[in-house]
């Protein structure tokens, strides 16, 4: 076999690519311009200012499953829209949505009076 120089090849050495997560934040490293960093806010100050029909199934759903189980599961989500008879739930992983759907279809059914769940990751 041998290495590439015994075989009169030479090895190429790419320049290292500067990514955007080597960069800092603050700097610009997209150039359209519809694209922004906004904080993550808790899931009841978004709806609230967004969905406040939604409000009343979230306070629901706190009291159905407990402060903890709450605090660990629900208030991390991305999003929770509502059309009709389905909920929407957006988990942040698909491990997060594996437990939504094995622990909790029933209990948003319930609060937010919805006959279809659904979520997605």
């Amino acid at each position: 076999m041998g290495t590439l120089e015994t075989k009169g090849l030479k090895p190429l050495k790419m320049p290292a690519a500067a990514s955007p997560a080597s960069r800092g934040v603050e700097e610009e490293w997209c150039a359209d311009p519809t694209l922004s960093t906004v904080e993550l806010t808790p899931l009841e100050a978004r709806l609230a200012a967004k969905s406040p029909e939604l409000s009343e199934g979230l306070s629901k759903l706190r009291a159905a499953i407990g402060e903890d189980a709450y605090a660990k599961h629900i208030a991390e989500l991305p999003n929770l829209t509502r059309n009709a008879q389905t909920l929407l739930v957006v988990a942040k992983s698909f491990m997060q949505r594996s437990l939504l759907e094995r622990d909790y279809i029933p209990k948003f059914k319930e609060a937010f009076g919805v006959a279809n769940v659904r979520v997605v990751a």
